[in-house]
């Protein structure tokens, strides 16, 4: 796993970075972070379409600018762990599909299969598992937790624990399935 970083340690990285390059690189990562920038005031709902976004940007860094937004809209294209994630994922479609056109439109939609796929089954999944839960706990959870056994309450526990590796095993799969077509995009 990663090694986390605070958020000096990443801006004295960043630092000594720009020590090392050229002006034109220090440039060129200018545009890129206005580009992340354009795409979250887009993703906040700022302005309705992407080109709009666009307006004032020099011709010969649109390139570069598109790259930084291109990143912020796929990282922002996520297994919706809720329903409230879904304006913000339609938005990141919405902005990708305006960056890369025809090629996003044929990916867009398996993207989104995908991610209602996702979604569909981790609600089966959670639905045999909670009727799992009711049938090996029996009458007792229906008194509430006070009711409940010690030995019933770690049961619980265990099961809670369950369910949490298998949504993750889910997410994992699915996370393997979106990965390349996230890449492909880039």
């Amino acid at each position: 796993m990663g090694e986390i970083k605070s958020a000096l340690e990443i801006a004295l990285e960043k630092a000594e970075k720009l020590g090392k390059l050229s002006e034109e690189e220090i440039e060129a990562q200018k545009w890129e972070e206005e580009g992340k920038k354009k795409a979250a005031a887009f993703l906040r709902g700022q302005f309705d379409s992407f080109q709009e976004g666009l307006s004032g940007i020099p011709p010969e860094f649109i390139q570069t600018v598109l790259k930084g937004a291109t990143e912020v809209l796929l990282r922002n294209i996520t297994l919706p762990r809720d329903k409230s994630q879904w304006d913000t994922i339609h938005r990141a479609f919405k902005g990708i599909k305006e960056i890369k056109g025809s090629i996003a439109e044929q990916v867009v939609p398996e993207m989104e299969y995908l991610l209602k796929n996702y979604e569909e089954t981790l609600q089966n999944y959670k639905k045999q598992f909670q009727q799992q839960i009711k049938s090996s706990i029996g009458a007792k959870a229906h008194g509430g937790m006070m009711a409940m056994s010690p030995e019933e309450m770690n049961a619980l526990a265990s099961m809670q624990e369950e369910w949490n590796k298998i949504s993750a095993e889910i997410s994992s799969q699915f996370e393997q399935q979106l990965k390349p077509m996230k890449t492909y995009l880039q």
